[in-house]
């Protein structure tokens, strides 16, 4: 049961579940009112509140236990993985979870910012931050509330369309033959051929290819749904080296060896501002025209589950869509 009452310029709110009481002091009534829904929700959603003594845990041993026991049943875990790395080396990482505050999280988020984190880079950090209030309340029994829940995030922004310019993709393969692993050059080929992810292919096995007819079967991806590459004739020829070389998976590298081959790679190539990711940016592109901007057809090879995601891919030049309206 949650009570609010004025206090000075502010209120405070007090909320009581099954004989546990926490209370906050708020400058809105409008803040107040949405932390008070926030708590009675996660509150009665804990099995079982534990003492105050287990409150003493701190945020940094909440994300150790969330990186052990939640952060292997999810997708896209390697970058999470990151996240709570650079999470745990922050001043708000050293406080107890039923200390820290909504003031806390936005001098945290303001801290993002400042440091030059995009918007969207910003959102994906104060998530994180979020679901280890929720899971520690709601799966671990510890009497704490979310205060994430009441800060206000950055604007997403703007999606990246950083593609292959001038020589680029030439520089960006010499460097990548340079490589001491001989896995690199090939794989980052494959990238611009298929667009498929990079979890996604440092995950398939050989199972999962068949070279007779040119595809590659993906049974998990991020969106949690099964689905199939195509490969042009370029990509197979590359899991048909592969192959040659007696390589056990496709594409054998631990995915931290690729993130450090990778900024060698560029720093080779003298590229800036690219991402690993900017290649399938750059692959779907490529297919978008292979596929006279079907995008239907292009949602198939992307695995994006709506037809507005994959649109982004689709740039027709100006003399094509000219040819279009004089026909």
């Amino acid at each position: 049961m949650a009570s609010i009452r004025k206090k000075g310029r502010g209120y405070e709110v007090r909320v009581k579940v099954r004989g546990t009481a926490v209370s906050k002091s708020f400058a809105t009534l409008q803040q107040a009112r949405a932390w008070a829904r926030s708590a009675e929700s996660d509150m009665d959603a804990a099995p079982v509140l534990a003492s105050a003594a287990v409150t003493s845990i701190t945020l940094v041993e909440a994300l150790r236990r969330y990186e052990a026991e939640v952060l292997p049943k999810l997708k896209g875990a390697s970058q999470e993985r990151y996240r709570i790395a650079a999470l745990a080396r922050t001043a708000i990482a050293q406080q107890r979870l039923d200390a820290i505050t909504s003031p806390d999280v936005k001098r945290y988020r303001d801290q993002l910012a400042s440091a030059g984190n995009s918007g969207s880079t910003v959102r994906l950090k104060l998530a994180l931050l979020s679901r280890v209030f929720s899971v520690a309340c709601k799966e671990w029994g510890y009497p704490v509330i979310n205060p994430v829940a009441i800060v206000t995030k950055p604007p997403a922004g703007k999606a990246r369309s950083r593609r292959l310019t001038g020589t680029e993709e030439q520089r960006l393969m010499e460097a990548a033959d340079q490589c001491q692993n001989p896995h690199i050059a090939p794989l980052i080929a494959f990238a611009i051929e298929t667009g498929m992810r990079r979890g996604e292919m440092l995950a398939i096995n050989w199972a999962d290819v068949d070279l007779s007819r040119s595809v590659v079967t993906l049974p998990h991806t991020k969106s949690g749904h099964a689905r199939w590459v195509p490969l042009s004739s370029a990509a197979k020829a590359i899991l048909q080296r592969q192959l040659a070389a007696g390589a056990q998976r496709p594409f054998p590298i631990p995915a931290t060896l690729l993130e450090n081959a990778w900024e060698h790679v560029l720093k080779r190539a003298r590229i800036e501002d690219l991402r690993f990711h900017d290649l399938r940016h750059e692959a779907l592109s490529r297919w978008a025209h292979r596929l006279n901007g079907d995008v239907f057809k292009l949602s198939l090879v992307s695995g994006h589950r709506t037809l507005q995601m994959a649109q982004r891919y689709v740039h027709p030049v100006q003399s094509e869509l000219l040819a279009q309206i004089a026909n």
